[in-house]
């Protein structure tokens, strides 16, 4: 069975972020989001994919280049998500497709347990749903009676499209509508209850975090660096290369990318994740904040609940602070600051809950 895979979307919600950046292609805990998709339908038994890209195709190139799989890049030409299907499906040469939104951060079983539903059902298509809140939703929302698919609409449910799915290879205009059709010929599904983060908004990057490193053992590689006198505690990832100075203290759960350097007397924890050859300076306190690979954070920052784009410079002494903010999807949710890559922010600023540049 052959994969298609969307990582062609604006972002919209990651303004301006992803006028920067491709959002498929941010690192969270070493891995690109999109990788997480591929990676968990490579454990699943898939082989081949097609991948559809947008203007800032060449990032998610750069991002699937060590991908070991065959993939076929496919640039989109028509408009938003149906028109990305539609061109993706021209590329496919199987009769079966498994199409997935490459910003889902799950478990791998997740497209396990898709594909068992499939060759377990017999039917024509299967949808995987998770539990949201009421009218949350980015694909769909299931309608179920009597423990049976009856449609796919925008409202009336709590069990959300949760961006895979195994369907035929089909003309269509309208991606829900398709859905629908195949529902009334006859489809099945499967409820997914484990770690499911769809990202659309900063708040979802700090969540796919702590999805990923929850229940995580410490793992210090013997190429790594670890001063005498740092502190490294329970739940910690600190990869190749890395270099952790004197008195500084990991808490975990945390990762420490290849080649991350975590200044003097700095303090890391709850759910931080330091990517490849960032570095954090002295005397920093970091909780519940992603820094992206080659990003600087100067010394006595203090970042919480925050998302430092790749390349991008924090001066010292900078202040984000993190307090319930509202935020689109009508909850409340911790934020802090949103810079975008290679963004420089000035020594001493006070940023704002929920600042974005």
């Amino acid at each position: 069975m052959i994969a298609l895979v969307l990582a062609a979307g604006e972002g919209k919600g990651l303004y301006p972020y992803t006028s920067y950046e491709q959002k498929e292609t941010i690192s969270l805990v070493g891995r690109p989001i999109v990788r997480y998709v591929m990676d968990g339908l490579v454990s699943a038994g898939v082989e081949r994919f097609v991948v559809v890209i947008g203007k800032r195709g060449d990032q998610v190139r750069e991002a699937l280049s060590t991908f070991q799989a065959p993939v076929t890049f496919v640039e989109q030409q028509r408009p938003g998500i149906d028109g990305a299907v539609i061109d993706g499906m021209e590329a496919v040469d199987d009769e079966r497709i498994i199409l997935a939104f490459g910003d889902i951060v799950t478990h791998s079983k997740f497209y396990n347990s898709l594909i068992t539903a499939y060759l377990e059902s017999g039917t024509n298509a299967v949808f995987s749903l998770v539990p949201v809140s009421e009218g949350l939703s980015t694909y769909g929302l299931a309608i179920i009676e009597d423990d049976k698919l009856k449609a796919i609409s925008d409202s009336g449910s709590t069990l959300a499209l949760a961006g895979a799915y195994i369907i035929p290879k089909g003309r269509f205009d309208n991606l829900l509508s398709y859905f629908n059709s195949l529902i009334e010929k006859g489809s099945s599904y499967f409820i997914w209850s484990g770690n499911w983060v769809d990202i659309g908004y900063p708040e979802d990057l700090i969540r796919a975090v702590e999805s990923i490193l929850s229940n995580r053992s410490t793992e210090i590689s013997e190429k790594a660096y670890v001063a005498r006198t740092a502190v490294i505690g329970k739940g910690v990832i600190v990869e190749d290369d890395a270099y952790i100075d004197e008195y500084a203290v990991i808490k975990g759960p945390a990762y420490i990318g290849k080649g991350a350097y975590v200044g003097n007397f700095a303090l890391v924890r709850d759910y931080t994740s330091i990517e490849e050859r960032a570095r954090v300076g002295a005397f920093c306190e970091l909780a519940h904040t992603l820094v992206e690979p080659e990003a600087e954070v100067g010394s006595k920052a203090y970042l919480s609940y925050s998302v430092v784009g790749r390349r991008a410079r924090i001066g010292a002494g900078v202040i984000a602070a993190s307090y319930p903010a509202e935020v689109v999807r009508s909850s409340v949710e911790k934020l802090g600051c949103l810079i975008s890559p290679s963004k420089y922010v000035h020594h001493g600023s006070v940023l704002q809950p929920g600042h974005r540049e």
